[in-house]
């Protein structure tokens, strides 16, 4: 087991190295808050990650490594085995509910205190919710020190070109109609564009609302079709992107996909506001979404968006998601009505959500 120790001015930046340098797989064996010789406030993070997560290496003889794949073992558990896992997961689960009680601890007062148990219990990380207890106390708009904010898509200012990419499901589809027809009635000049041309009936939904709505439908097959359109996109102020669903596991639908954006993006005018937003379901695991993430911020995305924000009992997640990817949060979803139940997130916002969310659980 490899045992490391993180340090950074704010707890959330040294468990965000930790997630850089370790990954998800790593174990937080402990948070000590210090200072450093200048009395400033230093975070020191130790963090263990199992030897079975770390890559192995080959040496050659030119004194080269390479990552190589080493076929697993597989061996019936023994009894000392077992043992030794349920005192592993016993000392984990101890050092979690002393780490919780340590923060909390360190807070001002009883409010305070409060906060930190309701931002916790609606899936805000520990550090974070420590981070934001004050605020939340206060009824103030949380993360106006530590998360990142996008700036708004401003259509009848700048030309955009949105692409929107995530897991299968996510709500990507629904989403674009819903920006479409609002815009659309608004007078902006919409054009809808598909990537996703692989999947069996993936471009039908976006096609029908682009026939009712009234406004161009396009398909991106391949990089070469960018040039044949882009006559049809002169005179647009709004171009969405809808695209194929993929995951960790099968990313193939990605790297295809990332060429066409690429291309897309470089013949684009100057005057076209390009962002990629990776967008994730509120209802989906958080490892799950960390997973997808490590593929997106790969991929260049520019901004996080989130939708099903009705369908979880802890939307705090998305504050977990927005922080360890660095990605400013934008567009949220709730709900399937066209054009209604979307919003532009902000500080004000999240906080309305989370406390609405806490009495409505609390009630």
């Amino acid at each position: 087991m490899r045992i490391k120790v993180f340090t950074a001015p704010q707890l959330h930046e040294a468990l965000a190295k930790v997630r850089q340098d370790m990954g998800p797989e790593a174990l937080i064996l402990d948070r000590q808050k210090g200072r450093d010789e200048q009395g400033e406030i230093i975070w020191n993070v130790h963090a263990a990650l199992d030897s079975k997560d770390v890559p192995q290496q080959v040496s050659h003889a030119n004194g080269h490594h390479e990552h190589a794949a080493v076929s697993p073992v597989v061996q019936a558990p023994s009894r000392e085995a077992d043992i030794t896992l349920d005192r592993l997961e016993r000392i984990v689960e101890g050092l979690g509910h002393a780490e919780s009680d340590r923060l909390r601890q360190t807070l001002n007062n009883g409010s305070e205190r409060d906060a930190f148990d309701h931002l916790a219990k609606l899936g805000v990380s520990m550090s974070y919710a420590f981070d934001m207890a004050a605020d939340f106390s206060q009824k103030k708009p949380l993360g106006s020190h530590n998360i990142a904010w996008a700036n708004r898509v401003t259509p009848f200012t700048e030309r955009s070109a949105l692409v929107f990419s995530g897991p299968s499901g996510c709500g990507k589809s629904t989403l674009i109609a819903k920006l479409a027809a609002h815009y659309s009635m608004k007078g902006v000049r919409v054009v809808l564009l598909s990537t996703d041309t692989e999947r069996m009936a993936g471009l039908d939904v976006l096609r029908a609302y682009a026939n009712t709505l009234g406004i161009p439908f396009l398909v991106l097959r391949k990089a070469t079709d960018v040039q044949k359109m882009l006559p049809q996109l002169q005179t647009a102020q709004l171009m969405l992107i809808d695209t194929e669903g993929w995951s960790p596991q099968r990313d193939t639908s990605l790297k295809r996909q990332t060429d066409v954006w690429n291309t897309l993006a470089r013949a684009l005018p100057s005057d076209v506001s390009y962002r990629r937003f990776m967008m994730l379901p509120a209802n989906m695991d958080e490892e799950d979404g960390m997973q997808q993430l490590k593929h997106a911020v790969a991929s260049d995305m520019t901004d996080i968006a989130f939708s099903k924000l009705d369908e979880t009992q802890k939307p705090g997640k998305i504050v977990n998601w927005s922080l360890a990817s660095g990605l400013p949060m934008s567009y949220c979803s709730f709900g399937s009505e066209v054009p209604e139940q979307m919003g532009w997130l902000n500080a004000a916002a999240l906080t309305t959500l989370l406390s609405k969310q806490y009495r409505e659980t609390n009630t």
